[in-house]
């Protein structure tokens, strides 16, 4: 199907401009940038000169002018010009357009890359960003309600066992007493989350608790053995979940200042000695087993919705094995939400020894998560695993064609895509910086041709609809013909840049695969984000949008 659609097209190129009246056709300045060299990264932001020389074609239409982006050239008599324009961090586009007095352009597109050079494995500081409000907490809480009551609450309370226990501080002996927890069951949970200074107020109110167990003890050296069941109509569970950072396994979730009301107790727990009872009072597991499943429930799904990974975690990407490492570095709690903070790094196997990514100084952006909540991406973070991506050779394209003047397109990078903010209106996008396409019939280079590119940025449902994730969109490119190789092809610079689109839009969705397999906080089950937005602040991808 790519074959005929880009023989479809270059045969629609080739109609095209046979159709083109002659008085159609106007030939441009003969332009030729010879500075700054194409593919040029410099370690730091500031003033950069663009040289070079116009002439007019064979009609003899004089100069009428010459920009570097929107940036009047001074042009001497012979034909040189010079402009200086302002780099800032990051990658952009040099466009230099010539233009006569008879209406001809000539445009030159080149890419420069201003920053540090850091290596594939480096650890990309705050490299997400998360604000959460106070109605997208109760949103969660009420999505945990839900999920609290199909919990495999045995599984998590196993290994607390012996839940109760006395005298057998030495070993079980002549006199002790173990409780063990085999459930705890419930027909109905509701639970709440408020965002309070220092962390989330917290409530369940739990119906039909039932709490099946085993007893095992000695008293005056004769062993036994009894089984056990604690019920309620209702518990009522209160307290601060207090959430900090803990390293590579996440977060760390407590429970603190808890109470429990406790309505209709009833224990059955025949045969057991009144000693025994008296070690292990049964009028108190409920309290000291509510609390506990709340925590072990609510501290795996607050790590997963804030974003932690509970440990390196090794993902497969586009066949490739990714190792990624998340330390959360800080969590803060008002009374209007939660903000929280990622470190992050990322790496593709077999690129430990790859040239590393250009890194640019970010600053904290902005956090206004609304009714909902909002997750900022760090460029850098995206822009390391990119880099990476380069290395592994996946972006170095070659694409059969039947039809035309050539038969194929090679395309090989030549520098690393990178986000950036546009010069032009801060928008986010990805550039793609002077790519080699080679075009070729039966082998033999019948052109070359320079393509810079860029594609604006989308935030789409990710994860069945539990998470969120970058998109690419449509690429805007642009194509220079090169002149060391003699263009057989007969197409100019459009044509060109209509002729690759195709091979660009493989290397699009190969990204936006990559960048999609970046992990990003993601939410509870029965939880989706809807009007979704995308913006950009200080070298973040913002991302924001509602629950439901």
């Amino acid at each position: 199907m790519r074959n005929l659609f880009l023989a479809t097209s270059l045969t629609l190129l080739a109609t095209a401009a046979c159709n083109d009246s002659v008085g159609d056709l106007v030939d441009p300045p003969v332009l030729k940038v010879t500075s700054p060299q194409r593919s040029l990264i410099q370690d730091k932001a500031g003033l950069v000169t663009v040289t070079g020389t116009v002439a007019p074609n064979d009609s003899g239409a004089l100069i009428k002018k010459v920009t570097v982006n929107n940036v009047p050239a001074a042009v001497a008599a012979d034909g040189t010009f010079t402009a200086s324009i302002q780099v800032k961090p990051g990658a952009m586009l040099i466009h230099t357009e010539a233009v006569d007095e008879a209406g001809g352009k000539a445009t030159d597109t080149r890419s420069v890359e201003a920053g540090q050079l850091r290596a594939p494995s480096a650890n990309i500081e705050n490299a997400v960003t998360m604000a959460v409000s106070k109605p997208a907490f109760a949103r969660i809480a009420d999505a945990a309600g839900t999920m609290i009551e199909g919990v495999d609450m045995a599984a998590l309370l196993a290994p607390m066992n012996p839940l109760m226990h006395s005298g057998d501080e030495s070993g079980e002996d002549c006199l002790f007493a173990r409780l063990y927890v085999d459930n705890f069951k419930m027909s109905n949970a509701t639970i709440t989350l408020v965002p309070v200074n220092g962390g989330l107020a917290f409530s369940a109110k739990l119906d039909n608790v039932d709490i099946p167990g085993r007893a095992r003890y000695a008293v005056a050296c004769a062993d036994g053995s009894n089984n056990v069941r604690v019920t309620a109509s209702s518990v009522l569970v209160k307290g601060t979940l207090v959430i900090t950072p803990d390293g590579m396994k996440g977060f760390k979730t407590d429970l603190a200042g808890e109470t429990v009301q406790i309505t209709g107790l009833n224990i059955s727990a025949s045969g057991i000695p009144g000693t025994v009872l008296d070690m292990i009072p049964l009028d108190t597991l409920i309290a000291k087993a509510a609390p506990l499943a709340a925590k072990l429930f609510m501290g795996p799904m607050m790590n997963k919705a804030l974003g932690g990974l509970s440990g390196p975690q090794t993902l497969d990407v586009l066949g490739k094995q990714v190792t990624v490492q998340v330390d959360p570095s800080d969590i803060a709690f008002d009374t209007d939400g939660g903000l929280i903070t990622l470190d992050m790094k990322m790496l593709i196997g077999g690129t430990e020894n790859s040239k590393g990514f250009i890194f640019t100084d970010n600053g904290i952006p902005t956090m206004d998560p609304g009714n909902g909540l909002e997750v900022g991406l760090a460029d850098d973070l995206a822009n390391n695993v990119v880099s990476q991506l380069v290395a592994t050779g996946l972006l170095n394209l070659h694409m059969p064609a039947e039809g035309g003047t050539f038969d194929g397109t090679e395309i090989a990078m030549t520098s690393p895509p990178m986000i950036s903010a546009d010069p032009a209106d801060g928008k986010m996008r990805l550039v793609l910086p002077d790519m080699m396409s080679t075009f070729t019939l039966q082998g033999t280079p019948v052109g070359r041709a320079a393509i810079n590119a860029t594609v604006d940025l989308k935030v789409m449902p990710a994860n069945n609809g539990y998470g969120i994730a970058v998109e690419l969109g449509k690429p805007e490119i642009h194509a220079d013909v090169l002149d060391d190789i003699e263009n057989q092809t007969t197409l100019a610079d459009e044509d060109l840049g209509k002729a690759v689109e195709i091979t660009l839009n493989s290397q699009i969705a190969t990204i936006s695969a990559l960048l999609g397999g970046i992990p990003l906080p993601s939410l509870p089950a029965g939880l989706q984000m809807k009007d979704l937005s995308i913006t950009s602040d200080d070298g973040y991808v913002m991302m924001k949008g509602a629950l439901e």
